[in-house]
């Protein structure tokens, strides 16, 4: 049995990262409450789950005109087809593994999950409360479903696109994405003219030219940290090159102090990592995608003029060079951040989810 049920998906990592925030944060308010996290293909399907995990890294990586096809009939169409023909398929065993758990509560973090949970509350009449919680900056019709109970989305905006939708508004609260405790900080302490790092993540990224590194290696102005991730192809050959101002690291569970030390982090425009960074009060230089949800990511940092978005690494260096003689942007983009990191109350309004449902 479990209080609640998170649900999850290995599709990146943003959706798992999301639910370890989850947890994190439900266990902090109440030690008592028991919460268990699952992969919804660990459930249902388990050699589906890594067939599938290999198709979207194949798609996303190398046909986004096919993946992006896939993403737009879920975005666009309510009770798309696609995510209605795996509900019909594995519905008998999702409810088998229901009334093993028998949670109170479900938490959702990847569509899926809320369409799957939507029809089994609706086909048996069962009394689960159904917490979505969307983690990119996206309104999407594959999000929406009538079982679900309460919204946590991004941003005001997508409240009230939500609401637009047909949503009652009553049922959302803004939170932004949420982040582990760690990035979670009232007061920054160092301020700007004492930052400096450049964190540059390459999680998701196969490769950066030689070419950059070589100029970021000569930039005096930075300490350039150069995060790897879980690419340990990628770290074994940066980490046999010699420089004098670069840092290569492999996998890191210091992010979050990664992130205190910086002026800037480069990376892919992620849900959860954007958040983290506003969390941290830090400007974004990502680079630009065509990817589905990650559209709506940039699209979100340009309209609110949080970061920059670059189409390539080759003009990093000579961005960063720009910077460093201009830190008045930085502080721009740092207000901008300030003002959005206002409108969230991620702890406040979690503890109103919990009281409502618990």
């Amino acid at each position: 049995m479990a209080d609640i049920l998170i649900l999850t998906a290995s599709f990146g990592m943003g959706h798992k990262s999301v639910s370890n925030a989850l947890k994190e944060q439900i266990e902090i308010e109440n030690k008592n409450i028991e919460v268990v996290i699952a992969d919804i293909w660990e459930i249902l399907n388990p050699k589906v789950k890594d067939f599938s995990s290999k198709i979207y890294c194949e798609l996303t990586e190398n046909y986004p005109l096919v993946y992006n096809t896939l993403y737009d009939i879920k975005m666009n169409y309510k009770n798309n087809i696609i995510d209605n023909v795996f509900c019909s398929l594995y519905q008998k065993k999702f409810y088998e593994y229901f009334k093993l758990k028998k949670p109170r509560t479900v938490i959702s973090t990847f569509p899926l999950c809320s369409c799957m949970v939507s029809k089994l509350k609706e086909e048996h009449e069962l009394d689960i409360n159904l917490v979505t919680v969307i983690t990119d900056v996206v309104d999407s019709w594959e999000w929406i479903y009538k079982g679900t109970n309460i919204y946590l989305v991004p941003t005001e905006e997508i409240k009230n696109r939500l609401i637009h939708k047909g949503v009652s508004g009553s049922t959302i609260l803004v939170t932004g994405i949420p982040v582990k405790k760690g990035f979670i900080s009232e007061n920054i302490n160092l301020s700007i003219k004492d930052k400096h790092s450049i964190l540059i993540v390459l999680s998701g990224i196969d490769n950066i030219p030689e070419s950059v590194l070589s100029k970021l290696d000569q930039l005096d102005n930075f300490d350039i940290m150069l995060v790897t991730g879980r690419n340990e192809r990628l770290f074994e050959k940066l980490s046999k090159s010699t420089f004098s101002n670069i840092k290569v690291y492999g996998y890191v569970d210091n992010m979050n102090q990664m992130m205190d030390e910086s002026l800037f982090i480069v990376t892919k425009p992620g849900g959860v990592t954007i958040f983290e960074a506003i969390n941290k009060e830090l400007p974004l230089i990502v680079l630009n995608s065509n990817i589905g949800q990650e559209k709506g990511n940039i699209e979100f940092i340009k309209k609110n003029k949080i970061g920059v978005v670059i189409n390539d690494f080759e003009n990093l260096p000579s961005i960063l060079s720009y910077y460093a003689n201009n830190q008045d942007i930085i502080n721009y983009y740092c207000e901008n951040i300030r003002k959005i990191k206002k409108t969230l109350n991620y702890t406040n309004s979690f503890c109103s989810v919990l009281n409502e449902v618990i």
